[in-house]
């Protein structure tokens, strides 16, 4: 299973922690309100909160910057992480403290208790994005999270109450799939033209070696040109090792190759299949693009000699220093991108590129190609299939494309099939059929019957193809229109254009009216309805 993101301080077997002694005077305080954090592609991250000294709470912003500068030193978390942790919740911390202490009730060392935290909690609820939209529930408890981290590790020195200080979830449902942030739709047909043809364009001529822009620029849109094709995640990509032998392995079809990556948080290798080229974003494939860059780097690579930037791939030379590509650069080059060549959206907005657009875009490529197999698209991109399903942005157009794949016997007194029972029709053979596990296990996914070339109907079939039918209709008001229509819309869909039609209409008015006032005993049973909804 995928992990979600975890900005505790994890890692290896806990070390002893550092001791921290927040300062008593304004000299020393204003000492210490300054953080660096080394960051691994070559670049220091430097944060300074002097503007909260002598609001009040000045031994609490003394205590956040002596933990976050151990954790600096401990090496956990990760520098990116903190980096997030600094940038992204400390400073959110600062600010809620600014607003307490101007009412009188400054949140100082000693006075920071449970209640504290709650109205922490409540606070971010309430915060506003620039277009003045209040922030997603799951934006504040990412925010709320990242805090506590820092919190707990003060606590770990006894400088705050170890027990009793959080709520065990101050954010009921900020993960449900329909509360998560704003989802990127994938780009249209159209919209992807608009960006294939402008990166063709420069991509080859950054191979050319005739492309004006600057090394961070024909870096990075090598970078997204790989990205577009493969979808594969950017801060993984970016951290792979110049010698191309230990990120790329054979494949035993001709010109294929695996691109390895490590993604720390799930910690393990991710591979991608990487075919021939599928599109015009270059005419060379994704391994020939990496050997370019290798050259052009050349001279990067040996000012990193003896750095911590030594034998990466993704880097390139800033003022006589070699520097790495991060995300933000490739935002950089992807803004310019835009400006350069006038990008819009299907409905006139800006069209930027990044890694999780192209994502998106791969995932449901991949999806539509499957006609709708979710194992397959999960496997193309190295997800699980639950993860896959949050990138897909189901269309009506996508969801025309579920069509039975099993068959219809309308005689069932001649055909001499061989059939296992299912719970709402039948199948060729429920362990070893096309989706079945094959590892001697009974084949118990009864929602992709419908796409399964095993899958058999009977006349028979009909009372309890129905009952299933009325049985997932009667699970909207439990699982929402939008995670109904995506679940099973599709499977009611089926039955009714592709397997109803080949009945006699009068039988199958019957079986359906049947089915609708007394359904078969399976689907009425509360469990099993209880089942159903736990799908989503």
């Amino acid at each position: 299973m995928a992990k979600k993101k975890d900005f505790k301080v994890g890692g290896p077997a806990p070390k002893p922690v550092i001791p921290i002694f927040p300062s008593n005077t304004m000299l020393e305080r204003a000492a210490v309100c300054t953080l660096t954090i080394p960051l691994p592609h070559g670049v220091d991250e430097k944060f300074d909160w002097s503007e909260y000294l002598g609001r009040g709470f000045d031994d609490t912003v003394s205590a956040f910057v002596l933990v976050m500068r151990a954790m600096v030193v401990e090496g956990r978390p990760t520098p990116l992480s903190l980096k997030s942790i600094a940038n992204g919740a400390v400073i959110y911390w600062f600010r809620f403290c600014a607003e307490r202490a101007t009412s009188g009730a400054a949140p100082t060392l000693s006075s920071i208790n449970a209640d504290t935290i709650d109205m922490f909690a409540g606070w971010l609820s309430t915060r506003l994005k620039p277009n003045g939209e209040v922030w997603a529930l799951n934006t504040a408890r990412t925010v709320y999270a990242k805090v506590k981290t820092v919190l707990v590790a003060i606590a770990e020195r006894k400088l705050l109450p170890r027990q009793g200080l959080f709520s065990k979830n101050p954010f009921p449902g900020a993960t449900d799939v329909n509360r998560r942030r704003y989802h990127i739709l994938p780009l249209s047909d159209d919209e992807r033209e608009r960006i294939l043809r402008p990166l063709a364009i420069e991509v080859a001529q950054v191979f050319d070696g005739t492309h004006p822009g600057t090394p961070v620029t024909q870096l990075g849109l090598c970078v997204f040109a790989i990205l577009l094709k493969t979808g594969v995640n950017p801060t993984p990509f970016l951290e792979i090792p110049r010698d191309l032998q230990k990120c790329f392995m054979s494949h035993p079809r001709i010109n294929m190759r695996i691109l390895i990556t490590f993604k720390r948080r799930a910690g393990n290798y991710t591979t991608t299949p990487l075919g021939p080229v599928e599109s015009r974003v270059v005419s060379l494939d994704v391994y020939k693009l990496c050997e370019r860059v290798v050259s052009l780097t050349e001279n990067a690579a040996n000012l990193a000699m003896g750095s911590k930037l030594e034998g990466l791939l993704w880097i390139y030379e800033l003022d006589g220093t070699p520097r790495g590509m991060t995300t933000e650069t490739l935002s950089n080059v992807a803004n310019s991108f835009t400006l350069r060549h006038d990008l819009l959206r299907d409905d006139g907005t800006r069209l930027k590129m990044s890694s999780q657009l192209f994502r998106n875009t791969k995932v449901n490529r991949v999806w539509r190609a499957s006609k709708g197999d979710l194992i397959a698209t999960a496997r193309s991109v190295s997800n699980t299939p639950a993860v896959a399903q949050r990138y897909l942005a189901v269309t009506p157009s996508m969801l025309d494309e579920h069509r039975m794949a099993g068959e219809v016997l309308v005689d069932t007194l001649s055909d001499p099939v061989r059939r296992d029972n299912t719970p709402h029709s039948g199948c060729r053979d429920a362990f070893n059929g096309e989706l079945a596990p094959k590892d001697g296990s009974v084949c118990v996914d009864f929602l992709s019957c419908f796409r399964c070339k095993s899958q058999v109907v009977l006349q028979e079939d009909l009372y309890k193809l129905f009952s299933f039918y009325w049985a997932l209709f009667s699970q909207r008001s439990h699982v929402g229109q939008d995670n109904w229509r995506k679940l099973f819309g599709w499977v009611t869909r089926v039955i009714d254009r592709d397997i109803a039609p080949k009945f006699d209409a009068t039988v199958v008015e019957r079986e359906k009216a049947r089915a609708r006032t007394e359904p078969h005993p399976m689907w009425r049973s509360p469990s099993v309805l209880a089942a159903l909804r736990s799908l989503q």
